[in-house]
């Protein structure tokens, strides 16, 4: 009778193994399907991230080229967006190196509330820094906007989301 015991009870472990083991199968394919599906979400992501840099990056060339932006203040947000585009990659390419040059220039000046809190005179004194670089470097900055400019319509017309981030209220979503 013992010896029945045993068997029936190992026949019972082995199902038992067998379950857990077929369970543990299915959970492993879940998770693998669900990494899957995130690596593509975070894909999909990283790319509309991109396509907003350069549509940002197009608006600043933009308006650089329009004059209604400073030319300084165009190139220190050029400059940090490009270091985030494609992990940097374009910071130091030579028609937007100039971008780099008058943020380290310009890096230094006061903005925001900080520039508010300044005197009056140590502000003029900063305007006309800003200014001096601004004429040193003014052709290249437009040469430099415009090349920007044309690379944002190339890089984004070859990278269009499927989807857009926003939607226009008025238009059915698809």
């Amino acid at each position: 009778m013992a010896e029945n015991t045993a068997w029936i009870l190992l026949a019972v472990a082995l199902v038992i193994v067998a379950i857990l083991g077929g369970y543990a199968l299915i959970l492993r394919r879940r998770l693998a399907k669900r990494r899957v599906a995130m690596a593509a979400q975070w894909a999909d992501e990283a790319q509309r991230a991109q396509h907003n840099l350069l549509e940002n990056l197009q608006v600043i060339a933009q308006c650089m080229l329009d004059d209604q932006m400073n030319l300084t203040e165009g190139c220190l947000r050029a400059r940090l967006l490009l270091d985030l585009l494609e992990e940097g990659r374009y910071v130091f390419q030579e028609e937007f190196v100039v971008f780099d040059t008058v943020h380290q220039r310009a890096r230094h000046l006061d903005t925001h509330e900080a520039r508010e809190a300044l005197s009056k005179k140590e502000r003029r004194q900063q305007d006309a820094e800003r200014r001096a670089i601004e004429e040193q470097h003014e052709s290249s900055i437009r040469e430099g906007a415009r090349s920007l400019f044309n690379f944002c319509v190339k890089k984004r017309a070859q990278q269009t989301p499927d989807e857009a981030l926003f939607h226009d209220a008025t238009q059915p979503v698809k």
